[in-house]
């Protein structure tokens, strides 16, 4: 890992590594896939079902994808897809369990669906993941504190990071080449299906806790 950029995470400011979330595979996916994250496949036909639902979300919302900052719809979803599953597998190797019921006093403290929810469909989050996307924060929290993060020392923040991540790599990823191909430096390129970036954009990074696919406990409708 090459380069390090400070972005905000979740309940916190921290340092976070480029190219974490995502690991590098050579071997191709089974026909059909989109990509597949440690043991588990995700199809094409789910990534299309997703989109769609995704982009019929926005219009009911009178948001044209136009006036998100997300260079392509259809990666932005796969990479949070890949975010999820990854985050499960990770909290499944560490024993990090996140009930419902976590999931749910956390929506009611941050004032509920109706205000986690257009959070969540702004960072390309399809309605029928946003719980996913909070267990993922709380998994990422519990991760972190797992480690020996100190959320007033700043060292001990990046310290439980480098060790969260580095087991994140140790969940295999394989993208189709229908979708782009990976590069650890560069992260997804050659997106003939998904298109160039927007000028300016980061194609490079896949989005990670610190890019804002989990909210943030204190504010969830924050950028972060």
């Amino acid at each position: 890992m090459k380069s390090i950029r400070v972005r905000a995470l979740p309940a916190v400011a921290a340092a976070a590594l480029t190219c974490v979330v995502l690991t590098a595979c050579s071997s191709p996916v089974s026909l059909g896939s989109a990509a597949t994250v440690g043991d588990h496949r995700i199809s094409s036909s789910e990534l299309n079902t997703q989109i769609a639902e995704y982009q019929a979300a926005l219009k009911k919302a009178k948001i044209s994808e136009e006036q998100l900052q997300i260079p392509s719809v259809p990666r932005a979803i796969l990479l949070q897809l890949i975010y999820f599953r990854q985050f499960e597998q990770f909290a499944q190797r560490n024993n990090i369990v996140v009930t419902d019921g976590d999931v749910d006093k956390f929506i009611t403290e941050q004032g509920g669906m109706q205000q986690i929810g257009p959070a969540a469909l702004s960072k390309g989050v399809p309605p029928s993941e946003t719980r996913e996307w909070i267990r993922a924060a709380i998994v990422y929290q519990k991760g972190l504190e797992r480690f020996g993060a100190n959320l007033t020392d700043q060292a001990s923040v990046q310290q439980a990071q480098l060790k969260l991540f580095g087991q994140m790599d140790t969940v295999p990823v394989k993208i189709s080449p229908r979708y782009g191909t990976w590069d650890t430096q560069r992260g997804l390129v050659e997106e003939a299906r998904f298109g160039k970036p927007a000028a300016g954009a980061d194609a490079a990074a896949p989005q990670d806790p610190s890019q804002q696919q989990a909210p943030d406990q204190s504010d969830p409708a924050a950028g972060q």
